[in-house]
């Protein structure tokens, strides 16, 4: 085809399609759900009370050529007869557009055929750039776009002077102009993400369309290429930037490169039980992760700190841009009320049910013969069974008729205003959303860092502790010493009146069970013993704070003659050998019985 410089396997109709009667309506929606069909179709529907469209269809049928069918129908009983036979969802009209693709996934998820709305003729050039779009990736997806090789194009190079949307301006050795397009480089990705301003390309040139077509000199065709461009851009312990691709309960999938994604598990993202990862994330959104394996190939997006700098994404094509760049900072409040978000039209169309319409006044009246017609029966004498009184009643229904059309379109025209307003602030919400999700990782991405720290420190005083040797010959004095460590560590100077070190004992015994019960730190059940001394054991969940009962369910607590009772807390959870202590709770403070097994029931 000669418009869009590239071959295709099948050619859709020439020329726009117009929708003329319900019949064909009826037909067309038939030919949209049969399988089997050849080429995407795009729909652009004419609003009520107009006689054109707010979109261009020829310039969308000149840019697809046969890459695709254009077909305009206008918002009447046509439109309502093609609702009603498409599936709930899946309708257009009102002056909206939608690209019907090949693949028949619209018809149970109607996102993958997105409709496209207009509200006036200002929006002209929007809806018709959107649906051009939509076209020319459906074609792709289908498989109906291929590199031209036939003779008529030629080999050229040129310097990109700019890229303004989805479409860049080169010019060419001989200073003659060409264009590229969007959707015939890289599906998906944004053209500022593959060519930038100076850059030197090469491609296929079609004189007649003036269009370049760069995919052979993309550097990455498939897995095999992108897996090397990986190895070759990164090593192991690098911070790289990935996009996400999916997001899962469980997982999250990221894009190294196009068409190479990997898997993270939940593990090595968060450590938070409570964290959901489809709040953590949207797709498109660029993050930054650890590159921890190459063979196969791992990613950790814990283990990123702030300060550190990604490595820079590979170019898509020589000489271009990172095609991955880190988001952009968080933009300040505005402070004045002309920073209001820009309005964007709305997603979806919510199709209401339609039932067959009922015949109106002016239905009735366009039945009658031309003699008949309301004007006439003003003008002249009536003809022989005509009556004058239903004609008037007829007329004066009209005029009823077409105060209440011209109400609903007011209200109509208010309705989408609201539209847009509602929709930009889902715009705006969406963004908010985004900016607090960035922001939350960034605080759990701290509150992990500061706990590996802790621990580490902690380790290290253990490994100090256990080389030096206690600091006390006394076992017990010792262990009052670790006690009083770990509440003055642990307790905010601001609360230590409060949070007091209450009285306690330790039985004969304690500290021989301590050492000798293996599978848990000495400095945990020293932290244990802090939580319970400063009543901060009854608000942790975790502790399973409960009185030793004499036996199963139902029975009577454990207690001893001066009126002491034992009561039981955990040191660990989730499996019968998990560890306990065992204290009594006495009149004048807490001692200390044993450390022992989850099964071990004696006070």
């Amino acid at each position: 085809m000669g418009q869009t410089g590239i071959s295709q396997v099948v050619s859709a109709p020439s020329g726009v399609r117009r929708i003329r009667s319900e019949a064909e309506a009826g037909e067309l929606a038939y030919r949209l759900l049969m399988p089997g069909r050849r080429w995407p179709i795009v729909v652009l529907t004419i609003p009520g009370e107009h006689d054109e469209p707010f979109g261009d269809p020829g310039e969308i049928k000149e840019a697809v050529g046969d890459l695709a069918e254009v077909v305009l129908m206008p918002t009447s009983d046509i439109s309502w007869a093609f609702s009603r036979a498409m599936p709930p969802m899946t309708q257009v009209y009102g002056g909206a557009g939608r690209v019907y693709p090949v693949d028949h996934a619209w018809v149970s998820d109607p996102g993958r055929s997105r409709l496209r709305f207009a509200y006036s003729p200002h929006d002209r050039k929007r809806i018709t750039d959107q649906l051009i779009s939509d076209a020319l990736q459906a074609a792709l997806a289908a498989g109906l776009v291929e590199p031209r090789t036939r003779s008529g194009t030629q080999e050229r190079s040129g310097r990109v002077q700019g890229v303004i949307g989805s479409r860049a301006l080169v010019t060419l050795a001989d200073m003659s102009m060409a264009t590229v397009w969007e959707e015939l480089t890289v599906p998906g990705v944004a053209l500022d993400r593959v060519l930038v301003k100076g850059q030197t390309v090469s491609g296929r040139y079609d004189p007649e369309s003036r269009r370049l077509d760069l995919r052979a000199a993309l550097r990455f065709a498939d897995a095999a290429t992108a897996r090397a461009g990986i190895d070759q851009a990164y090593r192991v312990g690098d911070v790289i930037l990935a996009e996400v691709a999916a997001v899962a309960d469980d997982a999250v999938a990221v894009r190294l490169l196009p068409g190479l994604e990997v898997e993270v598990d939940r593990a090595a993202v968060t450590s938070n039980h409570k964290d959901t990862l489809g709040n953590l994330f949207s797709v498109g959104e660029i993050v930054a992760c650890r590159l921890v394996a190459a063979e196969p190939l791992r990613l950790r997006l814990d283990d990123v700190d702030d300060e550190e700098v990604p490595r820079p994404a590979p170019s898509l094509l020589p000489g271009g841009p990172p095609w991955l760049r880190p988001p952009e900072p968080e933009p300040q409040p505005p402070t004045a009320a002309a920073s209001r978000p820009p309005v964007a039209p709305p997603r979806q169309l919510v199709e209401p049910n339609v039932a067959p319409r009922q015949p109106t006044p002016l239905d009735l009246a366009r039945r009658l013969p031309p003699s008949q017609g309301p004007a006439t029966a003003r003008a002249t004498p009536a003809a022989p069974g005509v009556d004058l009184t239903y004609v008037s009643q007829l007329s004066n229904e009209l005029a009823a008729e077409r105060a209440t059309r011209k109400a609903l379109a007011d209200e109509l025209g208010g309705l989408r205003a609201r539209a847009a307003e509602l929709e930009a602030q889902l715009a705006q919400a969406t963004l908010s959303i985004e900016q607090l999700q960035t922001r939350y990782r960034g605080a759990d991405l701290a509150r992990q860092r500061l706990a590996r720290q802790l621990k580490s420190a902690q380790g290290r005083a253990d490994q100090t502790a256990r080389v030096a040797g206690p600091l006390f010959l006394d076992p017990e004095e010792q262990f009052r010493y670790e006690v009083t460590c770990e509440w003055a560590q642990r307790i905010p100077a601001a609360e230590k009146a409060d949070k007091p070190l209450a009285k306690y004992a330790l039985a004969p015994d304690f500290l021989e069970t301590v050492e000798q019960l293996e599978g848990i730190s000495r400095a945990k059940v020293v932290a244990v013993v802090v939580e319970v001394l400063t009543g901060q054991v009854q608000h942790l969940a975790g502790r399973d704070l409960h009185p030793l009962r004499t036996g199963a369910a139902g029975s009577h607590n454990v207690r001893r003659p001066d009126g002491a009772t034992c009561w039981r807390v955990a040191l660990q959870r989730e499996s019968a050998s998990a560890r306990r202590l065992h204290y009594w709770h006495t009149r004048d403070g807490y001692e200390f019985s044993r450390v022992a097994l989850h099964d071990d029931f004696r006070p």
